[in-house]
């Protein structure tokens, strides 16, 4: 049975993680490779459709004071690096075009999103539609149809499998927080062809980040950047260090 995020949107990433690493049922060598499929929907609000592009917009041409002018003062800067423009900006510092927020926005913005609610969007949509019994951290989702595995981390190399939307094993799990730069490969695990190549540009990790958008009062706001962390929120940290 699988089982989606569906509903679930604000579950402490530690009870993610803690329950991925729990349940180890990872794909093995030798079973069927299961699918992720996005929704095919537009954001059915044409405020949030106006708002996504606005942002696109924004992301192609790298202006980090529009983009900090998206924020409010709650917008949660990954899950404990602070909220609101200036905790956004001296994390990521948007104001070189070399700061690696760019093309992390340019991938995420690039992919269909996931609508929890009426009020409620995040993109991209390969957390929401994850399945629960599978290990979060050892996974990545091919987010195409046709995707090539290659044989070496080459875009020259032979071709030793295609996949379709698929989740695949990784070679290796990768530890939070997760970000693959644009042009690299990971290697991946495929039960027929062995250990092969995926191109970042084919693929997304599920515990990378992701983008949440929340209706308030009619209009819609950006309220989150983050990647999942196993890091201890610091009010738990807190109350460790005190008891």
């Amino acid at each position: 049975m699988c089982f989606s995020r569906k509903g679930w949107p604000f579950w402490s990433r530690r009870r993610w993680l803690q329950m991925a690493a729990g349940i180890a049922a990872s794909a093995a060598h030798g079973e069927e490779l299961r699918h992720i499929e996005p929704t095919g929907e537009e954001p059915r609000d044409p405020a949030l459709a106006e708002f996504l592009g606005s942002l696109r917009g924004i992301v192609t041409a790298r202006k980090h004071r529009a983009l900090e002018a998206l924020m409010q003062p709650d917008f949660r800067v990954e899950f404990d690096a602070g909220h609101g423009p200036l905790a956004f900006r001296r994390h990521w510092k948007p104001q070189s075009p070399d700061s690696p927020v760019w093309p992390i926005l340019d991938c995420l913005l690039s992919l269909p999103g996931y609508s929890f609610s009426d009020t409620l969007f995040a993109v991209p949509y390969v957390f929401a539609r994850f399945p629960f019994d599978l290990d979060l951290l050892g996974h990545v989702v091919a987010v195409r149809d046709e995707v090539g595995l290659l044989a070496s981390p080459n875009p020259e190399a032979a071709k030793v499998a295609t996949v379709n939307r698929a989740i695949i094993p990784l070679a290796e799990p990768m530890q939070p927080p997760v970000v693959i730069p644009p042009g690299r490969f990971v290697e991946v695990n495929h039960p027929e062809a062995g250990r092969c190549f995926a191109a970042s540009a084919d693929i997304y990790h599920p515990a990378a980040h992701r983008a949440f958008f929340e209706k308030r009062k009619g209009r819609w706001f950006w309220i989150s950047l983050a990647a999942a962390t196993l890091a201890e929120p610091p009010d738990l940290e807190r109350q460790r260090k005190a008891s």
